[in-house]
């Protein structure tokens, strides 16, 4: 699988403000940067994973979808659970902050298709099945693992401590990396646990919960603090972890 976390900053910087993943050039995870890439990466991504509703992984969606819509049947897919695609269309596409592309879309001639995943039910998209399997968020929110038949790779998204997921990651054994949170420093666990985020120290304790030889790979980190959630990161002197590069493909 090859996976980008799309730059959402000005190089040189490697800070991090919006989420979007990019599988194999034709599928995102979240779409918070995905509609500020060039226009012809955004033609190629034809599936659009949702994994919660917060605005640092939606905020681009909308721009993304009149970016590459054609007039015709074919159409850009977006997943979610049906409680984040339910609030795209009360919150976002509800003709007044953006237009309502679900009403306006016809058989043939769609601004999008939307799909409801279900926990721990795997769909089959670009040769990848993913499954949802929820994770400990503020609010609704699914991690995806991502299997080709080769490699597996887990996208928890934001999460607190949690459980499922590690018990699903348990029954598969090509899991090869761990894109993982890790978005407070240890001075400020007691809002990361309040707010379903993880710092330091709990990163510490889901990686022991794994239990899994795998890259750990960190990502969403609030760059006010990434300096200070890097170093505590390299203190804990945990193997195969590593700071996510925005703009780097993975190769997994």
């Amino acid at each position: 699988m090859r996976i980008e976390l799309l730059p959402s900053s000005v190089p040189p910087s490697d800070h991090q403000f919006l989420t979007s993943f990019l599988v194999n050039d034709v599928m995102a995870i979240d779409a918070g940067s995905l509609g500020l890439v060039d226009l012809d990466r955004q033609r190629r991504v034809r599936h659009v994973f949702v994994t919660h509703e917060h605005l640092d992984h939606v905020a681009t969606l909308p721009i993304f979808l009149e970016n590459v819509y054609d007039p015709g049947p074919e159409s850009v897919e977006v997943l979610g659970s049906a409680a984040a695609l339910d609030f795209l269309h009360a919150d976002i596409f509800n003709g007044r902050v953006w237009p309502d592309f679900l009403e306006l879309s016809r058989p043939d001639d769609a601004f999008l298709s939307t799909s409801v995943l279900e926990p721990f039910v795997a769909v089959e998209r670009g040769g990848v099945a993913v499954t949802p399997v929820p994770v400990s968020h503020g609010i609704e929110t699914l991690g995806l693992v991502l299997d080709d038949g080769r490699s597996a790779v887990a996208f928890p998204s934001d999460t607190g401590p949690t459980e499922a997921l590690w018990k699903h990651l348990a029954g598969v054994p090509n899991l090869r990396a761990v894109f993982l949170e890790v978005t407070f420093p240890n001075a400020l666990a007691t809002l990361a646990d309040a707010s379903g985020h993880l710092c330091p120290a709990s990163f510490a304790a889901e990686v022991r919960k794994a239990g899994r030889d795998v890259r750990w790979i960190v990502v969403h980190r609030k760059p006010r603090y990434a300096t200070e959630i890097a170093r505590e990161i390299a203190g804990l002197g945990l193997p195969g972890v590593e700071l996510v590069k925005p703009g780097h493909v993975y190769e997994l």
